[in-house]
């Protein structure tokens, strides 16, 4: 499975990681799955340090759109990091953030480490919003 994720429900907090090849369909599997969680407005780190290549720009704004249209139901989300060691990684994660239209802070990081500090800084364990 290229997408792997860990949900850590004590500090409302979701790790995600990708690796190899990852697809509109792979993205779509995983947000869905997230939702069924009832994690939306955790906070959520999503690691594409290990993509072997970067996904399509059309999956990326489908991905994002499909993100938009769960925001207009008004449901709450939580910020999210997004680990790119590359810089074509981290204009797709841009590009995620502008069509996903969820009203949450999007940051783009080079490591795990600072994403994680980034991520509790902006909406501590205790400070989360229920889903």
């Amino acid at each position: 499975m290229p997408i792997t994720w860990k949900v850590l429900h004590s500090e409302r907090l979701v790790v995600a990681s990708a690796r190899d090849l990852l697809t509109f369909t792979d993205m779509l599997y995983c947000a869905d799955e997230l939702e069924k969680l009832g994690v939306d407005s955790y906070r959520k780190i999503f690691d594409l340090s290990q993509l072997s290549s970067a996904p399509l720009q059309a999956d990326i704004r489908l991905t994002g759109a499909r993100t938009a249209a769960r925001a207009a139901g008004g449901r709450k989300f939580g910020p999210i990091a997004i680990v790119a060691v590359s810089e074509a990684i981290a204009g797709l994660a841009r590009i995620f953030e502008a069509t996903s239209a969820a009203h949450r802070p999007v940051r783009v990081f080079r490591d795990v480490f600072s994403a994680r500090a980034w991520v509790d800084e902006m909406a501590p364990p205790d400070q989360t919003a229920d889903d």
